[in-house]
Formats: structure tokens, C-alpha cells, sequence
């Protein structure tokens, strides 16, 4: 995994938070893509595959709202090392749309399962909704904190890649446009932190912003940046 941050430019979210432009990064735009919000048409996820495939560098990806989290499915499409995704994440993203099968925020766990061969187990942190299976283990959303290594011993495979919707985390700590849970900034800060002592990292995407609160959002995509940066730093001099 490389240390540089990629921007895919649905929303404008981020044209205001400065200081992340500060880290080495490269800009996509998204946003003349027609049939993305919420919902992805086949002819724009087209569109956005093309434009994905087009990156110099691959490390930590911001997608922008959590209205468009599906991008992550298109992210996992990429890899080819057994995995598993580690999603913090309020929701589970696993609706099942039958009347109208279309990729969206809320599903796109759902086609990761069916359609991405390496991804072998998924673990999400933080949701709402409690459910165990053979595929996938949650650790609902809780006051306490989920100890580190019970989280890391729950993963079958060297391999993964972590997803965060910000939505996972107390409204002091960010601000998105869905319901939020409970968990603080730096326990998120402290389960990165022990993903990558003890786990390959493939990549990182990161959702969850809301315009109207730039500046509090930015104080936690920096530090989730960081947070992994550390990581990527020593094992690159390594």
C-alpha cells in the first residue's frame, strides 16, 4: 500500500478541507458522472471504473458522502489476494434490493460478497444491527471498547482491506448526512493501529463527510490518515 491519498471528487466535500490537500495526493473528478448519488446505474459505474483504473498510486481513498460508499465494491473488484474487508461502519450495507437490483450505499457488501472471488470473510464494527454468520462476524455498536486483538482474531486471512464510513463514529467527533453510532475518534484511531501491526493492509477508503461540517470531519480524516501513514511509513523503510 502506498502513502499517498487519492480525492474522487463527487461532491465538492473536500475542496474545504485545505489541510487535507496538504498531503501527497491525487485529484478524480466524479461529479459530471449522471446516476450516482445514492444509486449506481451500470453506465456509471462503468464510467467510474474507467476513471479508477487511470490512478498513478494506490493507498487511501476518499470517496466523499456516505451516499456514495458503493465506490468501495469497485475498490475490492481490484484485488486479487484472498481478504477480508474490515468495514466500520454504522450499517451493515447488506440490503438485498430485489424489485430493483441496482449497486447503492446500502447494498454494496451485498454484490462484494457475490462478485469479488478473493473477498473470503467479512467483520463489521460498529453497526446497528446485531448478526453472525459463516461469511460474516459484527461487532454491533457498543459504549465499551471492543478489545483490539478480539477484533484481529476474528479475521481469517493475512490480507485486508479496511473500509470507514464515518457515520460509525459520536457525533463530537464527526458530523455525516446518516445516523451515527458511538465510537470515539481515537478507539477508531487504536483498532487501525493494531489492523496494521498484525494484518497486510491492502487499502483503506474513507466516507462520511457532510459540507456543513468541514472542519470537524477534517480533524478526523487527518487523524485516521496519520493513523495509518505511521504504519505504511516503516514498512516502506523496511
Amino acid at each position: 500500500m502506498h502513502p499517498s491519498v487519492t480525492f474522487l471528487n463527487f461532491d465538492d466535500t473536500y475542496t474545504w478541507q485545505r489541510n487535507l490537500l496538504r498531503f501527497p495526493h491525487e485529484w478524480i473528478d466524479m461529479y459530471d458522472i449522471k446516476g450516482t448519488n445514492l444509486y449506481c446505474d451500470d453506465q456509471a459505474i462503468r464510467e467510474i471504473e474507467s476513471r479508477l483504473t487511470r490512478r498513478y498510486t494506490r493507498g487511501i481513498t476518499f470517496i466523499g458522502s456516505g451516499n456514495y460508499h458503493y465506490v468501495s465494491y469497485v475498490l475490492l473488484k481490484q484485488l486479487h489476494e484472498p481478504f477480508t474487508l474490515v468495514l466500520f461502519d454504522h450499517h451493515t450495507d447488506m440490503n438485498e434490493q430485489t424489485l430493483f437490483p441496482l449497486l447503492s450505499c446500502g447494498s454494496w457488501v451485498s454484490y462484494a460478497q457475490k462478485h469479488v472471488p478473493a473477498l473470503k470473510h467479512i467483520v463489521i464494527i460498529g453497526s446497528a444491527t446485531s448478526h453472525v454468520s459463516s461469511c460474516v462476524t459484527i461487532f454491533p455498536k457498543s459504549d465499551m471498547m471492543y478489545a483490539p486483538m478480539t477484533i484481529v482474531r476474528a479475521i481469517p486471512t493475512k490480507h485486508i482491506y479496511i473500509s470507514i464510513d464515518k457515520d460509525v463514529l459520536r457525533p463530537q467527533d464527526a458530523q455525516t448526512n446518516w445516523d451515527q453510532g458511538t465510537m470515539p475518534l481515537q478507539t477508531l484511531v487504536t483498532y487501525i493501529d493494531h489492523l496494521y501491526r498484525y494484518k497486510h493492509v491492502l487499502g483503506v477508503d474513507i466516507c462520511g463527510e457532510d459540507v456543513s461540517f468541514c472542519a470537524k470531519n477534517e480533524k478526523a480524516n487527518e487523524a485516521i490518515i496519520r493513523a495509518c501513514f505511521k504504519h505504511i511509513s516503516i514498512s516502506s523503510a523496511s
